[in-house]
This record gives C-alpha cells, sequence and structure tokens, in this order.
C-alpha cells in the first residue's frame, strides 16, 4: 500500500503541526516555491515531530541546500530537474557521510544528530538508511532515468508532472504525461527504489496507487485552505 503526504508551502510552524496532526506519512517542505528559510523550515520540522516524515525540497541540487536541510533535521531531501547520473551522483555524495559521501560533518553543534548527543548513531542510520529523492520533470531526464536510477545512494524517483508536461509541450492531462509516470514508477520498481509524484488529473490517487507509486502526495496547504475558503463563500451567498 502507497504512504500518502501533503504539499507545504506555506512558512508556517502552524500549519506544519496542523499537517502532521492529519496523519499523513509524509510532508515535503517546498523550499523550492516556498518562501521558507532554512531557519523555517527548521521550526517546522520541529512542528511535524514525529508525526511525519520531513521531507524537504531545496532550491537546487547545490551541496550548500542539501547539507544545511539535511543538518536541520531533514528525514530526507529532495532535489529537483535532476537530468544526469552525474548530476545524481554529485546529490550523493553531498547528501551521505564518508565513506558513503563527503557531506561536512558539523554532527556535534545540528538538530539532526540531537545537538550532538547522538552523533555516531545519527551517522550510522543515516548513511544505512538516508532518503534521496531525485525529481524527474524533464524530457532530459526522462531520457537518462535509467541511468540516474542506477546510482547508488538514490532512493526514490519523484516524477513533476506539471514541469514535465511542460518541457515535453504536452497537456498535462494528455495520455503522454500518464505514460510518463507509469514508466517513473516502472523504473524505479526495477531499480528497487521507491517512486513518487503529486496528483494530477488523470493521475488521481487511485490511478498513481494502481501504477506502484509508493509515495503519492494528495494535498497542499495553499490549494486546501484555497478550495475551502472559496466553498464557504459560494454556501453562504448559495
Amino acid at each position: 500500500m502507497p504512504e500518502y503526504g501533503c504539499w507545504l508551502d506555506l512558512p508556517s510552524p502552524q500549519v506544519a503541526e496542523i499537517m502532521a496532526q492529519v496523519g499523513f506519512d509524509f510532508i515535503v517542505i517546498d523550499m523550492e516555491h516556498g518562501a521558507m528559510s532554512v531557519e523555517t523550515a527548521q521550526v517546522q520540522m520541529m512542528a511535524i515531530g514525529a508525526g511525519a516524515r520531513a521531507i524537504v525540497r531545496v532550491p537546487e541540487g547545490s551541496e550548500a541546500w542539501i547539507k544545511r536541510v539535511l543538518d536541520a533535521g531533514a528525514g530526507g531531501v529532495m532535489v529537483p530537474k535532476v537530468e544526469s547520473a552525474a548530476q545524481a551522483a554529485e546529490i550523493v555524495s553531498w547528501a551521505y557521510y564518508a565513506p558513503k559521501g563527503q557531506r561536512g560533518d558539523a554532527r556535534r553543534v545540528v538538530r539532526a544528530s540531537d545537538w550532538g548527543r547522538n552523533s555516531e548513531a545519527y551517522k550510522a542510520q543515516w548513511n544505512a538508511d538516508g532518503f534521496v529523492s531525485v525529481q524527474i520533470e524533464s524530457v532530459s531526464g526522462l531520457e537518462n532515468i535509467e541511468a540516474i536510477a542506477a546510482v547508488e545512494g538514490v532512493t526514490q524517483l519523484f516524477f513533476g508532472p506539471s514541469d514535465y508536461s511542460a518541457d515535453a509541450g504536452v497537456s498535462i492531462d494528455s495520455d503522454h504525461t500518464l505514460d510518463v509516470a507509469a514508466q517513473v514508477a516502472k523504473v524505479a520498481k526495477a531499480h528497487g527504489l521507491h517512486s513518487g509524484s503529486v496528483t494530477f488529473t488523470r493521475g488521481t490517487p487511485q490511478a498513481l496507487a494502481k501504477l506502484g507509486f509508493s509515495h503519492i502526495s494528495v494535498a497542499g496547504d495553499v490549494a486546501a485552505l484555497s478550495d475551502s475558503l472559496d466553498g464557504s463563500l459560494r454556501n453562504a451567498k448559495g
């Protein structure tokens, strides 16, 4: 059975806490498009606590962003628009500690290791079970998906239907977009990886689950708030 999650774009620890109380399996803190700083994201992770896995989508796949959100305590890192095996290998190297990677080692002073209280245990656990998600959301990424999936240390392929369909010049509602989603899930399974996606018109939670996706994002804070408020006003006006 898939895990179900939601998207967090508002820089609010209160919203993060409400989301964690719902019972989602994972929450993606979106630093690519949301207005979060690392400091804000860390407070949101504190609000989420053990209520869900807090995955942080960084603005770009750079060493600085990856190590900062992981040190802040992220339960996983998601990197947008990964298009080559070389790019995926760099991401992996920055996400894991030596000898698996070359992540900067500041475990004695960061939240991830309980402010240094569990330095050795955190390193061992993260290097064994770290969660590194790479987004397939372009034609180039899809063309290189097999090589990307083969990079040791990548743990999830995450399909971005909006960006992919825009890059491919097709409608997000097209057969092509759904077929690509199916391909992402198939490649991930073949390589023993997790697969993830947000829902879209034809990519309903049920459809994505049938395709074999292991992580499905079914909601987002901005859309949920807007839809609820719009509906309340419509109902009030009759």
